[in-house]
């Protein structure tokens, strides 16, 4: 099996993943935009990062091990994020969440099916935007000038400056998302594979979302479970569950 299967299936599952958020989300013009933002961030970024002149292909293929990584660094994100704002899984980063678009133009009935979304939404359009984006940099500046340092700097750098004054409008919080920047680009190196960053990135918007709402309140008044599924639940459903079998499973039974 090639180097590339690992990211090849997962590019299949994030490119049905996204069409089906692009498609739900263009009643929201606020949300479609993000959509279509991180869609454009990813694919761009992914297309220079394969044609890099980098000697380091970061495409090796995860296993629990590799898994465990990924614990360790969202354990240290939201360390770092609790640290910095005093709530535990507060978040220093920038997280756009569809839960409310779930609920009306995409035709989710519940809250469960709507965090399963939510979920799915977190690591196939955010995390993978960003990640590929900052992955892409770095890989580039390293290679380039041969300097692991300017690599980190710079392509970590513009990404912490960026959720720092999109997120808060507060340049000092580029201090914690440039100590997120630094764990993720730890995993990256500990697994040599992108893959890594991307399943941190996502599980840790994915528990800001949670602890946010579950401290706040819903934004949406809907049952917990739905009482009647709609297509709606049921491509959300399907979406998760894609993303269990042919990403995460393989991990976990790979030796």
């Amino acid at each position: 099996m090639s180097k590339l299967s690992d990211i090849g299936i997962f590019l299949i599952v994030y490119a049905v993943s996204t069409v089906y958020f692009i498609l739900k989300t263009y009643g929201d013009p606020a949300l479609f935009g993000a959509t279509v933002a991180f869609t454009v961030m990813a694919s761009v970024s992914l297309l220079a990062a394969l044609h890099s002149r980098g000697d380091e292909p970061y495409y090796e293929r995860l296993n629990v091990n590799g898994l465990l990584y990924v614990a360790a660094a969202v354990a240290g994100m939201v360390a770092v994020s609790s640290f910095f704002t005093g709530i535990i899984g507060g978040s220093v980063l920038y997280i756009p969440t569809v839960f409310s678009a779930l609920a009306t133009v995409g035709n989710a009935t519940s809250v469960f099916t709507s965090m399963l979304g939510e979920m799915v939404y977190q690591f196939a359009a955010v995390a993978t935007g960003e990640e590929l984006l900052k992955f892409a940099a770095y890989t580039e500046i390293k290679s380039r000038y041969r300097s692991t340092l300017a690599a980190v700097v710079l392509a970590v750098g513009f990404w912490a400056g960026f959720h720092a004054l999109q997120a808060y409008q507060n340049a000092l919080y580029v201090v914690p998302a440039f100590a997120c920047g630094l764990i993720l680009i730890w995993l990256l190196e500990a697994t040599k594979s992108v893959i890594a960053p991307i399943l941190a990135h996502g599980a840790y918007n994915t528990i800001v979302v949670i602890s946010k709402y579950a401290g706040g309140g819903l934004p949406v008044n809907m049952p917990w479970f739905p009482t009647q599924y709609t297509s709606g639940d049921v491509l959300l459903t399907g979406l998760a569950a894609m993303w269990t079998a042919f990403i995460l499973l393989p991990i976990l039974t790979r030796k």
